[in-house]
C-alpha cells in the first residue's frame, strides 16, 4: 500500500478520529502502520518535552514505536506570525522529509495527518497541498457536512490538489443526510473525480467528554472521584429550576451531567436518584452537605467542584464539547467499529495497492 495523507476543509472533522481508526484495521489486517503529522499546532508540555497532542494521543493508541519527535517534526511553539519571520522553510522541509524516511522504515503504509486544515501552513510551505507534493501523498478529504456549502469548499480544496485529491469521507452527519448525502453528492464526487469512500453518522459517544476531560478542562477538583474515568457524558443539563420541573428533564436525558450551584441540595439529590445523570459538576465551589457526598459515593456518581459560576462553566464545557480527543477503550472501539461499517475500505485499499 501506499501511504496517504488525511485532510480536512475546516478544523475538528475528525483526521485524528479517522487515522486511528484506519490505523487500528489496518495492523488487524496484518499491516505494519506508521503515523506521521507534520506540523503541529496544538502544542502542550508533557514532562520537559513539547508535544503536538493530537500527535501524542494518535500515536499512543497506535502505538506504532515511533520517536514522538519524527511523528511530529515541526511544532508551533510560539505565534504564527513569529514563527514564519524566523523560520526557514528549506530547513523544515528538510526535517519533515528526514523524519516520514524514518518513519516509513519497516512499514507498509503510514497514515499522514494534515494540519489544522488543508490551507494551515502555506506561509511557510508546510501546508497539506506541499506535504503531499513533497512526500508524494494522495489525499482523503475528511469533511464534516455541517451544510450543503461544504460542497463548494471541497471544490476550492480538489482545485489546489488536482488529481492528488481521490478521496472523500463525510462525517458526522445525522438522520435523513447520510442517504440524502450519498445519493447526492456521491454523483457530484464522481464526475469531479473524487471517490467518496463513506459517510460516517453523528455518535454521541463520540462527541462526549470523559469525567477526567471535563474535570482537567474546567479546573476541577473531584470531591468524589470516578471508578471508571472512561465514564463519557453525552449532554449537560443545568440545574437551575425546581425539583419537579427538573424531573421530566432528568428522566429524558441520556449519559448527562447536572451543572448546578453546589447549594442546590435538592436537585443534588433528586439528581442522585435518577440513573441517567452520570456526574454532578457544583459551581460556585460551594461544597455540597455531606449526605449528597455520601449518597454520590455509594451510586458510584463523581463529584467534581469548580470556583466558576454555572454560566461561565457551561461557557467553557460549550467550548469543548463536540472537540474531544478519541481516547478510552468505549471512544476507540466505537471510531473502529463506525469505519468498518460504513467506510468502504476494500475499495480505498484496491485503488491504493493499484498504483504502487
Amino acid at each position: 500500500m501506499k501511504s496517504l495523507l488525511v485532510s480536512s476543509v475546516e478544523e475538528y472533522s475528525g483526521k485524528s478520529a479517522v487515522i486511528i481508526a484506519l490505523g487500528l484495521i489496518l495492523h488487524d489486517r496484518g499491516f505494519k502502520v506508521g503515523y506521521f503529522k507534520p506540523f503541529g499546532v496544538g502544542v502542550t508540555r508533557i514532562g520537559n518535552q513539547l508535544i503536538d497532542e493530537d500527535a501524542y494521543n494518535t500515536a499512543s493508541v497506535l502505538n506504532t514505536g515511533d520517536d514522538i519527535e519524527d511523528i511530529c517534526p515541526i511544532k508551533l511553539d510560539r505565534p504564527y506570525v513569529e514563527f514564519v519571520c524566523s523560520a526557514d522553510s528549506r530547513q523544515l522541509k528538510d526535517r519533515i522529509e528526514s523524519a516520514y524516511a524514518r518513519i516509513c522504515s519497516g512499514k507498509d503504509v503510514v497514515l499522514v495527518e494534515g494540519a489544522v486544515e488543508y490551507k494551515v501552513g502555506k506561509m511557510l510551505g508546510v501546508s497539506d497541498f506541499d506535504i503531499s507534493s513533497a512526500l508524494d501523498l494522495d489525499i482523503l478529504m475528511v469533511v464534516r457536512y455541517t451544510s450543503d456549502f461544504v460542497l463548494d469548499r471541497l471544490m476550492t480544496a480538489k482545485e489546489m490538489f488536482g488529481d492528488r485529491l481521490k478521496f472523500v469521507l463525510f462525517n458526522q452527519l445525522a438522520g435523513y443526510k447520510r442517504s440524502y448525502v450519498r445519493c447526492i453528492a456521491e454523483r457530484y464526487l464522481e464526475k469531479e473525480g473524487m471517490k467518496l469512500l463513506g459517510v460516517l453518522p453523528h455518535d454521541p459517544l463520540l462527541a462526549g467528554l470523559s469525567v477526567s476531560e471535563i474535570a482537567d478542562a474546567l479546573n476541577g477538583e473531584w470531591l468524589v472521584k470516578p471508578r471508571d474515568e472512561d465514564v463519557i457524558i453525552e449532554s449537560f443539563l443545568i440545574g437551575a429550576m425546581s425539583p419537579p420541573s427538573a424531573l421530566k428533564y432528568f428522566r429524558r436525558a441520556r449519559k448527562a451531567a447536572l451543572v448546578t450551584g453546589g447549594d442546590r441540595a435538592d436537585l443534588q439529590n433528586l439528581a442522585l436518584e435518577t440513573s441517567n445523570i452520570k456526574c454532578l459538576l457544583l459551581t460556585g465551589h460551594l461544597e455540597p452537605p455531606g449526605t449528597i457526598l455520601g449518597k454520590a459515593e455509594e451510586k458510584e456518581v463523581p463529584v467534581i467542584l469548580v470556583a466558576d459560576d454555572t454560566l461561565t462553566t457551561m461557557e467553557k464545557v460549550d467550548e469543548i464539547f463536540g472537540k474531544a480527543r478519541i481516547k478510552g477503550k468505549a471512544k476507540i472501539e466505537r471510531i473502529k467499529e463506525l469505519v468498518e461499517s460504513n467506510l468502504d475500505l476494500e475499495a480505498l485499499m484496491s485503488a491504493k495497492i493499484d498504483e504502487e
